[in-house]
């Protein structure tokens, strides 16, 4: 596997409260939300993003995340097929987050899908353990990401990916902290390619 260059992460020589993440952009302003205000789709293109990342898993398959305040893209392509996952605010067309949604054969490239959904509530001090937790993670996967608005430290969203490439399995996870209203909104998701594709691959 090979990491693609990052777009839109901050500055090596710019630097946060107390240490440097590459793995983290930026992004002034935010809207505060409920949990319940967050949506799923899987019919959206490519979106603009402030940050992403890619990582190549083979010739012929590459996973993405992209990541905005409160949104989030992953992006897996294979032979020119795409299966994109969005979760984020949404005027209409969404589903609700999913507590658990599994779909056989969601695209040629995939025998099965897995993705739900977790929300937790914490106290401004569990935030913060929330928060360091959060950066114990990014730091130790190989795919991840995460946009903070710099004026509301605790207003992070943020994926991480991690690939089996003796399986074929595609293993992604974000979270979204809400410091207005205290929650965290976790999302988990699963991908197995199919048999067809790890041949061709």
């Amino acid at each position: 596997m090979r990491e693609v260059p990052a777009v839109g992460c901050r500055d090596a020589n710019r630097k946060t409260d107390t240490m440097e993440h590459l793995w983290l952009t930026p992004v002034p302003g935010h809207a505060a939300h409920h949990p319940e205000d967050f949506g799923f789709r899987t019919d959206l293109g490519v979106l603009d993003a402030p940050a992403s990342r890619t990582l190549r898993i083979d010739d012929a398959t590459d996973v993405e995340l992209r990541v905005a305040p409160g949104r989030h893209q992953c992006v897996i392509s294979h032979d020119g097929e795409q299966w994109i996952e969005t979760v984020g605010v949404f005027d209409e067309g969404a589903s609700a987050l999913p507590v658990l949604r599994s779909l056989a054969h969601p695209t040629p490239f995939a025998s099965h899908v897995e993705t739900g959904c977790t929300v937790t509530e914490h106290s401004p001090r569990g935030l913060r353990k929330e928060l360091r937790r959060l950066w114990e993670t990014l730091e130790n996967t190989p795919l991840a990401l995460a946009v903070q608005d710099p004026d509301e430290p605790a207003a992070v969203t943020a994926a991480a990916c991690h690939v089996d490439t003796d399986s074929g399995v595609l293993m992604w996870r974000t979270w979204r902290v809400l410091p207005e209203t205290g929650f965290v909104v976790r999302t988990r998701a699963e991908l197995r390619l199919a048999a067809t594709a790890r041949a061709a691959a």
